[in-house]
């Protein structure tokens, strides 16, 4: 089974190579998004729907730790895992990101396994069923 996944990242580069890492792990890309606040909108509208999202920090408009907060207000993504991602070497990230509502927070650049173990537990804890 595949399951599917949300991008928010503001740089083409980072979106191309989480797309093709998140392939390599098991899971395909129903949504690449430049900008979270189109992706949130997208989102209250239903326009998209996944089994788990993973945005970058930090981005134009609205930051990772604005777009959780804000995924966590709606009804349909309140217990959605979010990963966020972030080549930030700020030590107070993790409490920061998980305080809004992230799974789990990683580091760029991540290794292909790390990705996979991540996204699995971060799933795990919201009862969905990896295998």
């Amino acid at each position: 089974m595949t399951w599917n996944a949300i991008v928010i990242d503001d740089s083409d580069i980072a979106r191309q190579f989480i797309q093709a890492s998140l392939a390599e792990v098991g899971f395909s890309c129903v949504a690449d998004y430049e900008c979270p606040v189109q992706a949130l909108q997208d989102m209250i509208n239903e326009r998209i729907v996944a089994d788990v999202i993973i945005t970058d920090f930090m981005m134009p408009a609205m930051d990772g730790l604005e777009f959780c907060s804000q995924v966590r207000g709606l009804s349909f993504y309140d217990d959605t895992p979010v990963v966020m991602i972030s080549s930030r070497k700020d030590a107070d990230l993790l409490r920061r990101a998980l305080a809004a509502g992230a799974s789990d927070c990683l580091k760029k650049p991540f290794s292909l396994p790390e990705l996979g173990r991540r996204l699995r537990l971060s799933m795990q804890k919201t009862r969905i069923t990896v295998q």
